[in-house]
């Protein structure tokens, strides 16, 4: 009962006082996690950990910070926006894992967001379709195609973990690719494709965290939880552990 009364009243917040709407995103998929404040559909804050040291001891640090910078206290948040994977097993645990904390501490909703999908999300407007691609080890990558339209990102090419040979078979127009994964892959990438492979000419304009909370705004009124053993990881496939145990 005390769950659907919330609920309740936390739509009326979001279908009266979108104004002052404050999602925080999280993103921990990759080593160079982030974190990132929303006001409005306005990024105010936001902060990218550099890949190198172990980011879990960071990533909390990283959120006092956006929220100081945006003037703000995590009761101020309306609700928070996590990557729910493919992506680091490990650091996806972590974000999730902070997620929950927040959101049992202040009782607010929340959405998951594929990580794909958001990295997707930091290019303005591109003319070409997007591969994200993110360094899956083993010699693969996790890996989508997206298509930027008025109203969003339209999947192309659904996401799948595999070789970066195969991910070229299947790219058959000009396409930007961004990620990790492009990093580590880009001589093959250019060999395979030739002129398919494009690289973006500028910067991502914010954050994968950015592109999470933004991704969730536009989802929040319909899509958002409270439950949190709704919040599931998107390992895409099995772990270690899990493959020595035969699971």
């Amino acid at each position: 009962m005390a769950v659907c009364l919330l609920e309740k009243f936390y739509r009326h917040i979001n279908e009266t006082d979108r104004g002052t709407m404050r999602i925080l995103g999280i993103d921990s998929s990759t080593p160079g996690c982030s974190v990132a404040l929303l006001n409005n559909d306005t990024v105010v804050a936001e902060r990218i950990a550099d890949p190198r040291p172990s980011y879990s001891k960071y990533l909390l640090q990283m959120v006092d910070q956006v929220l100081t910078e945006g003037k703000s206290r995590l009761d101020d948040v309306d609700g928070f926006a996590v990557t729910i994977g493919p992506g680091s097993f490990t650091g996806l645990r972590i974000g999730v894992s902070l997620l929950k904390g927040f959101v049992l501490a202040t009782e607010k909703p929340f959405v998951g967001i594929n990580s794909l999908e958001a990295l997707a999300c930091t290019l303005d407007s591109p003319k070409h379709p997007i591969c994200t691609a993110l360094d899956a080890r083993k010699s693969e990558v996790y890996a989508a195609v997206f298509e930027s339209q008025k109203d969003g990102l339209r999947p192309l090419i659904k996401e799948s973990a595999l070789s970066p040979e195969a991910l070229c078979e299947k790219i058959e127009a000009p396409t930007l690719f961004l990620g990790n994964g492009v990093e580590r892959y880009r001589e093959i990438f250019k060999e395979f494709l030739g002129v398919r492979f494009v690289e973006p000419k500028t910067q991502p304009r914010f954050s994968t965290a950015a592109g999470t909370a933004l991704l969730a705004s536009r989802q929040f009124d319909h899509q958002n939880h409270f439950d949190l053993n709704q919040l599931k990881i998107n390992y895409i496939r099995k772990s270690e552990a899990e493959l020595s145990l035969g699971g």
